[in-house]
This record gives structure tokens, C-alpha cells and sequence, in this order.
């Protein structure tokens, strides 16, 4: 996966659910997390919303190159 895409997923996974790192520290109560159907809920619909936001500015921008 691209940086640019984890970093995006990165700041979702802290902004709705607490999810500091992807790194597994092999330690279960630091790399297991309890989170809500509501919060992951959230974090797929932010991160849907983002890929939509993606493709309509590189939909745009291949609209202006062929301008």
C-alpha cells in the first residue's frame, strides 16, 4: 500500500478509533483494541468518503489534461 493511503488511514483509525499504529508489537492487550460497530462504522464511512474525494480530483484532472 502506498504511504500517502496508509498515513490517510492512519489519521482515520486515530480520529474514530483510537488506533495510534498498524505496527504489532506481538503484545495482545496493546495490539488487540475493543471498538464499537458505531466507530468502525464511521471509519469505513470516512474512509469510503476519501476514496471518492481521490477519484473525483484525479477524474478532474485528467479532464483538464485533455482539455
Amino acid at each position: 500500500m502506498h504511504d500517502e493511503r496508509l498515513e490517510l488511514l492512519l489519521a482515520i483509525s486515530r480520529r474514530t478509533l483510537g488506533v495510534d499504529s498498524f505496527e504489532l508489537t506481538g503484545k495482545l492487550t496493546t495490539d488487540a483494541r475493543l471498538v464499537s460497530a458505531d466507530d468502525v462504522g464511521r471509519a469505513l464511512e470516512s474512509a469510503y468518503d476519501a476514496g471518492l474525494l481521490v477519484g473525483y480530483r484525479m477524474g478532474r484532472a485528467e479532464c483538464e489534461e485533455s482539455v
